[in-house]
């Protein structure tokens, strides 16, 4: 497929909350972005300060350098597929 040549641009992540079972693999791949809090539940860090599953915008992420396909890659490893990742128009990239 020409789509998988497609340069990846996301725009909003979201954790699922319900989905997640605190596996961490976004934190082994992106610790920069995500983190288990209390819970033992993924949340995302927000340069306000705060943190939380989101959505948020890819803008809204407390480390600005990191690439779409690391953040791809780190919602890729999630065993129960709770990261949702969505492009500059709103569709939904993965899962």
């Amino acid at each position: 497929m020409s789509d998988q040549n497609k340069e990846i641009k996301i725009s909003k992540v979201v954790v699922d909350r319900n989905l997640c079972i605190g596996a961490a693999s976004c934190v082994a791949v992106a610790p920069s972005v995500f983190e288990l809090n209390g819970e033992n539940k993924a949340v995302m860090l927000r340069k306000d300060g705060t943190k939380n599953s989101g959505p948020v915008n890819k803008a809204e992420l407390t480390d600005q350098q990191i690439a779409d396909d690391m953040l791809l890659l780190a919602a890729k490893s999630c065993p129960t597929n709770a990261i949702f990742v969505y492009d500059e128009q709103g569709n939904q990239i993965y899962p």
